[in-house]
């Protein structure tokens, strides 16, 4: 297995929203009517359907037949839909069935998210608002610390693997090279280099065995890209991409000056080239950013939905609900300099008589 070079698979396409595959829409597959093709992974092309016993739509995954001789790439098809079993958590998609098609193809169907993808927004708006940002970024780790407690690595994060809903859930997506974290588990074999490379973890460049830490760095390439409006990262080439990723050590000064200072600490913590050096955890990753967003509103799912249905329809972006903490801090204060005019209003009217 190889590096998938390109950031372009997505339930809902490439990035200029084509297919590059063309394949005629069967007519079934298993108990599911196809509507259109939607897109298409490293093992198979990706389909919306509709789900007549009980009327709503899914998406199916179903294994390219030319894999079908692969008894390595069958079983980590299968194991795809094990790993999402085991997992339950809003934010992750659910799968429905997995089963064999007479032809010997693999289909798996999974729960249909009605959405964009980070790529998709990062497409139209290179650099969100600071907020959207934390948010989403925040959503994701609190999505991994589920995914880790499972002892499942993703090893694919990238911005077309994750997405936000119309009512403002973010979702992540596409557990097809996950990796069992249990030893003796892993099915990759030892020099293999598997993810996006863009998106991808030095450890993972060099063929190394990876860990929770590896996903940490993946998330701080995709926030580092949200703030800078470009993924620094990225090269000409695969090899140029790996060479960036092993080699290139970003400064607090290469970061836009509306970024906060805390947020780019953060980044870099991330983005550090040991693993031992990032955070220890995705547990502590997104506590540290919690206290980054400390002052926003605790509930970010309905201004992030009214700014994603702005920003895809390119009208005029609403602004963040005021509620700040230098807000409250000026509440305060006012109140405070009421309760003192009322206070000495009462001394005077005390010692006037």
């Amino acid at each position: 297995m190889v590096a998938i070079p390109d950031d372009n698979k997505t339930q809902s396409g490439t990035k200029d929203g084509t297919t590059s595959r063309k394949r005629a829409k069967p007519a079934k597959i298993g108990g599911y009517t196809p509507v259109k093709k939607i897109g298409q992974g490293a093992m198979g092309d990706i389909w919306l359907c509709d789900d007549p016993s009980l009327c709503r739509r899914v998406v199916v995954k179903q294994m390219l037949p030319s894999l079908r001789g692969y008894e390595d790439l069958i079983a980590r098809f299968k194991r795809e839909c094990v790993l999402l079993a085991a997992l339950h958590h809003p934010n992750i998609v659910h799968p429905y069935a997995l089963w064999q098609e007479r032809t010997g193809k693999l289909a798996l169907a999974m729960e249909y998210v009605d959405g964009v993808t980070f790529r998709q927004i990062l497409d139209v708006q290179s650099k969100p608002p600071i907020w959207v940002t934390l948010y989403m970024i925040h959503e994701i780790l609190q999505t991994l610390i589920c995914v880790h407690a499972n002892q499942i690595i993703h090893r694919d994060l990238k911005p077309s693997n994750m997405m936000v809903e119309k009512n403002g859930r973010v979702r992540l997506l596409d557990f097809g090279i996950a990796r069992d974290a249990n030893p003796g588990q892993d099915m990759t074999l030892p020099g293999s280099v598997l993810g996006t490379a863009a998106y991808m973890s030095p450890e993972q460049v060099r063929g190394f065995t990876v860990t929770y830490a590896s996903d940490i760095f993946s998330l701080g390439i995709i926030a580092c890209e949200m703030v800078m409006g470009t993924n620094p990262f990225r090269g000409e080439s695969m090899e140029l991409t790996s060479q960036y990723i092993l080699n290139l050590n970003l400064k607090l000064k290469n970061f836009p000056p509306e970024v906060p200072y805390k947020l780019r600490l953060w980044i870099l913590k991330c983005l550090e080239k040991k693993p031992q050096d990032r955070f220890r955890s995705t547990k502590e990753a997104a506590d540290s950013l919690a206290k980054i967003m400390d002052g926003y509103p605790r509930q970010l799912d309905i201004p992030m939905r009214k700014w994603l249905t702005a920003t895809m329809r390119n009208e005029p972006l609403p602004s963040l609900p005021k509620n700040s903490r230098m807000q409250i801090f000026k509440i305060g204060i006012g109140i405070g300099a009421a309760a003192g005019a009322l206070l000495a209003s009462f001394i005077t009217a005390l010692i006037c008589r």
